[in-house]
């Protein structure tokens, strides 16, 4: 399949490219800035240099596309190739995505995938999250609840095949926010506050790429999916452990310093709801299998390969 996908070399999509070319698809990439489109090319597919905003471009971009995988969340402020360093725009998230809708009803390309994001639940408490769960967003999840309705009502009315996959809290070997966290942990600067006993739907980078991959591959249409691993922890478990693996002090349970400053332009909204998310559906109906099944075995691999990176 030829696949265009926006938000490339982002967190997700640094992984998703090798997964889609490993399984013999051809891939085209959104470059949003030259240093974007250096990457795109440095990875091995190629760039349409554009912002998204001209519909007549996005047309020409998509013509022998199959489908169309829709990631990007940022704005370009700086120079920097890496699109998790660039500020989150809802107008991105939702804007682009209607813009891409309309390209590709000219187009005739059918299947959209959207990877949304957890928040879009609200606080669940103990009790576990499924697909059938009603949303409850965060105010910074809205624009992610938002762009769901719209590539709904775009599948509802035949003019797209579309598949919304709600993500778990993405970690990664080379995440801002997964290296300050640990970064911060080992110095005894993350504490347990009052998100102690909530949830977290985690998902290993690699794992979110296969289930990108398997969305597009079986285009499911209208559904949406679960995307986490098979065990939410929380929050207190999860920090005891890591600070553990990665040789750090018990966490406090008063801050020490803003952890903020340690996390990037991660949502932390979200961190102050309780999301335990079954993937089950994905697992019966994708074929999704998590090559790291609990937060175990994929951060205790995220901590062995930055341990090796720095011999």
């Amino acid at each position: 399949m030829r696949i265009f996908v926006t938000g490339a070399t982002g967190l997700v999509g640094r992984a998703l490219v090798p997964e889609l070319l490993q399984n013999g698809h051809e891939v085209i990439g959104l470059a949003r800035n030259d240093a974007n489109r250096a990457m795109l090319h440095a990875m091995h597919v190629s760039a349409y240099p554009s912002q998204g905003h001209d519909v007549d471009g996005l047309t020409e971009a998509l013509r022998g596309v199959h489908a169309i995988i829709h990631l990007a969340t940022a704005l370009p402020t700086s120079d920097s190739a890496t699109e998790d360093e660039w500020a989150y725009s809802s107008r991105v998230t939702v804007g682009l995505l209607r813009n891409l809708l309309e390209a590709s009803e000219r187009t005739g390309v059918r299947v959209v995938v959207f990877p949304s994001f957890y928040g879009v639940y609200g606080d669940h408490g103990n009790e576990w999250v499924t697909e059938e769960t009603p949303l409850s967003p965060d105010q910074a999840s809205q624009a992610f609840a938002e762009a769901e309705r719209i590539l709904s009502e775009s599948t509802a009315a035949r003019r797209s095949s579309g598949v919304v996959l709600r993500m778990g809290l993405v970690y990664a070997p080379d995440g801002i926010h997964t290296r300050g966290l640990l970064y911060a942990l080992k110095r005894g600067q993350a504490p347990i506050t009052r998100s102690a006993q909530m949830f977290w739907p985690q998902l290993h980078v690699r794992d979110a790429a296969q289930a990108i991959r398997l969305a597009v591959e079986h285009a499911p249409v209208g559904e949406a999916f679960n995307i986490c691993d098979d065990e939410p922890v929380r929050q207190a478990q999860l920090y005891r452990d890591l600070a553990e693996w990665i040789g750090g002090p018990p966490p406090p349970s008063k801050a020490t310093s803003e952890l903020r400053s340690y996390l990037g332009s991660i949502n932390l909204t979200s961190l102050y709801s309780s999301v335990r998310m079954s993937n089950r559906k994905a697992k019966q109906v994708l074929g999704f299998a998590p090559h790291y099944p609990t937060y175990r075995e994929g951060y205790q691999a995220v901590i062995h390969q930055l341990a090796q990176a720095d011999r």
